[in-house]
């Protein structure tokens, strides 16, 4: 992490925690826009996609959302003990909707956009 006083040292965070699960999704463009920025990222528990009450997270993708800084265009969750979830992925400019059903946790999961 960025420190930007030079009396103070820059600090590395490292989680090492691993019984908890996880799930990153990149969401890939066909055309101009490669790295599905302002794609929306929803996760439900599995079985229950689109019920806005059974949402577990919600991810517009981007790669900055702040002062100086920069993150990967991609959407990762903390899914707690939670082990498979349903996806919808809405995809900007009226590009269309994917929805993914019982999906794995701990993966990384690439979702091409449609092609019509």
């Amino acid at each position: 992490m960025a420190n930007w006083f030079p009396q103070k040292s820059s600090k590395l965070c490292l989680n090492r925690e691993h019984s908890n699960q996880w799930l990153k999704i990149k969401v890939v463009g066909q055309t101009v826009n490669r790295m599905g920025i302002g794609a929306k990222v929803k996760i439900y528990s599995a079985g229950n996609l689109c019920k806005v009450d059974k949402l577990i997270g919600f991810v517009e993708i981007g790669t900055g959302f702040g002062f100086c800084s920069g993150q990967e265009a991609v959407a990762d969750f903390g899914l707690g003990e939670v082990i498979s979830c349903d996806i919808e992925i809405v995809w900007p400019h009226g590009k269309g909707v994917v929805h993914k059903a019982n999906v794995k946790a701990n993966q990384f999961l690439v979702v091409n956009e449609p092609v019509f």
